[in-house]
């Protein structure tokens, strides 16, 4: 009797583990979806997509690497006022269209009276096509066409005792702004060297 229930124990010991490894290996995955004849498939994990790298310059802009001496030469602001100065290093304020210029990877420039501190603001941003149009368009509706500046689509405008001259040549928006500019004339050496410059 000993041995019958020895062999007895061993025999169910076996069926134990092996029915532990069974339910190992057929459990069903609970996200398993069964299909018509009876198999199960597992869950297909979605590969993420990749993400979209940022466009580095925003409104369809194209850097310009065209430097302020370039835009006005040293003798050329000589020649209009003696008295200025480039300033080295300059931040624009927001909301002014150096700022929109600089956020498009364009070119500013501030020329500074050495004695009174009154500023000649140049900027230069390139853009795309529709971009430059609509620009147009809202400069268009707000100042002044000047024929004076060139074959150039032109304008001029006082806002808050400040001028600002703004051309369209090419792919470029080209801003001169100055207390100093009352009407076109004011800043038509600037604006003329500016384009020469380009």
């Amino acid at each position: 009797m000993v041995r019958r229930a020895r062999l007895l124990v061993t025999s169910a010991s076996a069926l134990l583990g092996v029915s532990v490894l069974l339910a190992g290996c057929t459990s069903p995955d609970p996200e398993a979806t069964p299909t018509p004849d009876g198999r199960t498939t597992a869950p297909v994990t979605p590969t993420p997509s990749p993400t979209p790298s940022e466009t580095p310059n925003a409104g369809g802009s194209i850097p310009v690497d065209v430097p302020c001496e370039q835009l006005v030469s040293l003798q050329a602001m000589y020649d209009y006022n003696p008295n200025f100065s480039l300033l080295a290093s300059w931040t624009p304020d927001a909301g002014t269209p150096a700022a929109e210029a600089r956020a498009a990877d364009g070119t500013v420039c501030r020329w500074a009276n050495d004695t009174s501190g009154v500023a000649i603001d140049v900027s230069v941003a390139s853009f795309d096509r529709g971009t430059l149009e609509a620009k147009a368009n809202a400069t268009n509706g707000a100042s002044t066409m000047v024929p004076t500046y060139g074959p150039d689509e032109a304008y001029f405008t006082v806002t808050g005792g400040v001028g600002e001259a703004v051309v369209f040549r090419g792919d470029y928006w080209v801003v001169v702004r100055s207390v100093m500019f009352l009407e076109p004339g004011d800043a038509e050496p600037i604006v003329s060297s500016v384009l020469a410059g380009l």
